[in-house]
């Protein structure tokens, strides 16, 4: 998972790269990160599919899972996530370099499988039947338990679109939950949207984990700020991911004036809406950082599309705001 979710780092850099020119912040010691370079893709470039986000994010989660904590898979559910992945990152490199993958690398390190499973909820209950075993009272394998709903946690939670690793708190809730007996689709209810998706024209070894739109699980959600309540409900822990783009460099981003990303920021009351605006204040009140998301920059495209947008207008609104 650390060598898979690697490529995808240097091959989402590598697009933004040929598209924008950099691949770090002005001022910036260091590139962007994974979860920014995923978001810039998707978002700006258009280059990602939104059905795939969720494995990426879940393999962004599993490297970091790898290198800092204790992590399990089994072999079904461990092929099925290289396997997704594989399937991905030959899609990005023919969509933005024409290349095709088996002609990059030898096919036969592509990962195959002699019996490729073919149903995402059979593999995922043959894993839940696994931890449920581990913590039957009396045995010791709480730990090993853990590392195994661990990635599970990872992929249930990017199905909702966080970009996070779960927390201990969130994987303690889960242990409490099989404990306690509940219904896996329950405790992990984006799991239980999930299906094996076979590429037209790949074969059956090509395949990826997607979002099913029969949607057999219970809603899913992200938690609001502050909420508490539920077993297992996520949150966006790293704001500055998720809110990448400078208040002061909205207007760039759009290619107008920087007075003029400010001025569209009031005109569609950005700062109104939590899931386009961020800010971050010190004790004291005063504004530290002010963030906006690819839902804010997308909103600014399709406003300025507008036949009936006129810039004029805007200005003068903004100019006039305190009068």
């Amino acid at each position: 998972m650390l060598l898979l979710a690697h490529s995808f780092e240097m091959l989402l850099k590598a697009l933004i790269f040929q598209r924008c020119g950099t691949i770090r912040d002005k001022g910036e010691q260091y590139t962007y990160r994974f979860g920014r370079c995923i978001n810039i893709v998707h978002s700006e470039l258009n280059l990602l599919d939104v059905a795939d986000l969720p494995m990426l994010w879940a393999i962004k989660q599993d490297r970091n899972a790898a290198a800092h904590d204790t992590f399990a898979f089994s072999e079904d559910m461990l092929w099925l996530h290289v396997r997704s992945g594989v399937t991905i990152f030959g899609k990005l490199l023919s969509t933005a370099f024409a290349e095709d993958l088996p002609s990059a690398i030898p096919s036969r390190v592509i990962p195959v499988s002699a019996l490729p499973p073919t149903d995402a909820r059979a593999v995922i209950e043959r894993e839940m039947q696994d931890v449920s075993a581990m913590l039957k009272p009396g045995l010791r394998q709480g730990e090993d338990a853990k590392a195994r709903i661990r990635p599970l946690l990872a992929l249930d939670g990017a199905v909702t679109g966080r970009e996070e690793a779960p927390t201990e708190v969130e994987l303690e809730r889960a242990v409490s939950a099989f404990r306690q007996g509940k219904k896996w689709e329950h405790v992990f209810p984006g799991l239980a949207t999930l299906e094996v998706a076979t590429t037209p024209g790949g074969g059956a070894q090509e395949i990826s984990l997607r979002i099913s739109k029969a949607g057999e699980g219970p809603a899913v959600r992200l938690a609001k700020a502050g909420e508490e309540t539920g077993a297992l409900l996520y949150r966006k822990s790293d704001p500055f991911d998720e809110y990448g783009i400078g208040l002061s460099e909205f207007g760039a981003k759009l290619g107008v004036t920087q007075y003029e990303g400010y001025a569209l920021t009031s005109h569609l009351k950005l700062k109104e809406d939590p899931a386009a605006y961020y800010c971050r204040k010190t004790e004291a009140g005063n504004i530290q950082f002010q963030g906006l998301s690819a839902r804010a920059l997308d909103l600014a495209r399709k406003e300025i599309a507008k036949p009936s947008f006129k810039w004029s207008k805007v200005r003068t609104a903004y100019r006039n705001r305190d009068l």
